[in-house]
């Protein structure tokens, strides 16, 4: 029995990757998040130039559903910056996919040019953030864009593409065909919902920004849902990854066999010791795959079809 998993021309030890913008403002918080048994890591969101996000309150947990809202709004230190984290990760040997985003086409190229020198496992293109007034979510809901970009950027890197896409469009398929006929390696699905929270004494929107995207276990059955989707529209054609709302070891199994080949978990790891809950994942994984007499990741992935 392996762990093992495959997503095109990677191989990483497990399926679990830690999803962008959790822990992934540092080397050191990557690092840690590897050590604790991940197969692999996504940092938070890069851009070109160094941003401030949004302002506080700028997280809400909703612990009566198990979930969160956010507005960070793509903070971060700009690519340039980032480059030294990227660096020590490396070094270390740590399997990283780094998330980009940028407002235009040649933003994400001069982003990507300027990371690409570094053995990283893939680039993510955040195409879709929720939780700002531009970057990304445009572009992520532009069939013509997501093709024009990921074109262009596969032209320019043999690192391979990963986009993730946003579940705040009409048809998801028809943004993942762009992504996929334009070349990419990879989809994950999804990103966070559009979504508010409105304090009644105040009778004011609780976050900074008014406008979050809400992730957790509330969106699970949704992610679930697109990774069934594009499995039944691209089969083995494009690797999935998922991402929702995966707060266990049968979250994580749901969406393999959904269709994924692998999931990306955020909000669950947001604890005080996220090794341990990384540890009840594999374990249950290791579980699953005994009784039903699996010998490998890939074995699982689509079994609901």
């Amino acid at each position: 029995m392996s762990l093992i998993t495959k997503i095109g021309s990677i191989d990483i030890r497990n399926p679990l990757i830690l999803a962008s913008g959790v822990m992934g403002t540092s080397y050191s918080t990557l690092q840690r998040i590897y050590n604790g048994g991940v197969g692999a890591v996504v940092t938070k969101s890069i851009g070109l130039n160094s941003r401030k996000g949004n302002p506080n309150p700028s997280v809400f947990a909703l612990n009566e559903i198990r979930s969160a809202i956010n507005s960070v709004g793509l903070a971060n230190p700009g690519y340039q910056v980032f480059r030294e984290d990227v660096e020590i990760l490396v070094k270390n040997h740590v399997p990283t996919i780094v998330s980009i985003f940028g407002e235009n086409e040649n933003e994400f190229s001069e982003i990507l040019n300027g990371l690409k020198d570094f053995p990283v496992l893939a680039f993510e293109l955040n195409l879709s953030c929720p939780n700002t007034e531009k970057g990304g979510i445009q572009i992520g809901t532009d069939s013509e864009a997501v093709f024009q970009i990921v074109k262009r950027l596969k032209s320019e890197t043999e690192v391979p593409l990963w986009v993730k896409l946003t579940p705040n469009v009409s048809d998801v398929i028809e943004i993942a065909e762009a992504a996929v006929n334009g070349g990419c390696d990879a989809l994950v699905a999804i990103n966070t919902l559009k979504a508010m929270v409105i304090d009644i004494h105040t009778k004011q929107p609780i976050l900074g920004f008014k406008k979050g995207g809400l992730s957790g276990a509330a969106i699970k059955p949704i992610g679930v849902r697109y990774i069934y989707d594009l499995y039944e529209r691209f089969e083995d054609r494009i690797p999935l990854i998922g991402a929702g709302g995966i707060m266990s070891g049968e979250d994580v199994i749901e969406y393999l066999l959904a269709g994924a080949s692998a999931v990306q978990i955020g909000t669950a790891l947001g604890v005080a010791y996220p090794e341990n809950m990384i540890k009840f994942f594999i374990s249950k994984i290791k579980k699953y795959m005994r009784e039903n007499e699996f010998k490998s990741i890939s074995e699982i992935t689509g079994g609901a079809h």
